[in-house]
């Protein structure tokens, strides 16, 4: 009887090596998927940024729409260090101020950015008119560009770009950088 007491509290637990075995496996597959995860990662924040100003535009294009009165999305620098944009709506005197409730927004200093909408001074600006459409149209003066260095590599969709179209249409694409 004491045999067999003594053989089940031996067959309890792991060993040491048991145990070093398995944390050295986990901590190798972690090694092995840390990139994928930064590449994820870097991902997702251009897609989400990319996104945010889609959005934005769409929600300044309705807003033009619904109020029947011309909007903009100015996109400027702010101390040369990030860009930043707002929703601007026109004045009957011909000035422009900022729209409502509409929040500032920054796009984060990491990405690239290259914006080809028509310029007013240092500023980029995408007007919108009361039927909704983009009517400072010109080609290859419609899109902004987003680029992730961290993603700069042969082969890999590292840029989005959002163009607008005369109708006033915001076309999301993905591309490889060149």
């Amino acid at each position: 009887m004491k045999k067999l007491i003594r053989h089940r509290s031996a067959l309890r637990g792991f060993t040491l090596i048991e145990v070093l075995v398995v944390i050295g496996i986990m901590g190798i597959l972690m090694l092995v998927s840390y990139p994928s995860i930064l590449n994820v990662m870097a991902t997702r924040d251009l897609e989400n940024t990319t996104r945010q100003i889609q959005t934005y535009l769409q929600q300044t294009k309705l807003q033009a729409v619904s109020t029947r009165i011309v909007h903009r999305v100015r996109f400027f620098r702010v101390d040369d260090s990030f860009w930043a944009y707002d929703m601007e709506r026109l004045q009957v005197d011909g000035t422009w101020i900022k729209a409502g409730n509409a929040p500032r927004k920054t796009i984060p200093n990491l990405l690239n950015v290259t914006i080809t909408f028509p310029a007013a001074g240092d500023d980029h600006i995408a007007i919108f008119s009361p039927l909704g459409t983009f009517p400072q149209f010109a080609i290859n003066q419609n899109s902004i560009t987003l680029q992730n260095p961290k993603l700069d590599r042969p082969g890999q969709m590292d840029e989005r770009v959002l163009s607008i179209f005369m109708g006033g249409s915001i076309q999301y694409a993905k591309r490889v950088s060149t």
